[in-house]
């Protein structure tokens, strides 16, 4: 290949990354203003925040983006998280723990974005039991 034609390569790989950038931009911008005119996170996914608040007194909302939230405690025997993440049409919920006894875990889920938040709840709460019973059995 001569030197013009990997240079004529690399102006066209160049050229090809920036318009997916481009459209990965525009496309997130877009998701990011229909959640805020749904309210916001904390809005649109207030009944399954208000679950996982629930879970434990200690439970507070730390983080908080046009798309993304983050529902977590800690103490000093360990951490619980559920980062609630806003994509094209689904909503991504992943549970995270870090305990000093059993060390670190972590079950993600997709779920249609209007999906009834009290299912998803329920089949969140029901997966973590069953792998927490796994973990317990294996522990003993």
């Amino acid at each position: 290949m001569s030197h013009n034609n990997k240079i004529t390569m690399v102006w066209f790989i160049i050229i090809v990354v920036g318009i997916i950038i481009f459209f990965f931009a525009k496309d997130s911008t877009k998701q990011s203003r229909a959640v805020i005119k749904q309210g916001g996170m904390k809005i649109k996914y207030r009944i399954l925040i208000d679950l996982f608040l629930q879970l434990d007194p200690r439970m507070s909302i730390n983080q908080e983006t046009n798309s993304f939230i983050v529902v977590s405690s800690s103490n000093y025997g360990g951490s619980v998280a559920f980062l609630i993440h806003q994509t094209f049409g689904k909503v991504t919920i992943q549970w995270k723990t870090n305990s000093a006894l059993l060390g670190k875990h972590e079950i993600e889920w997709t779920f249609n974005e209007f999906m009834d938040q009290h299912a998803m709840f329920d089949k969140i709460e029901n997966d973590i039991g069953k792998y927490n019973d796994n973990v317990m059995s294996n522990f003993i």
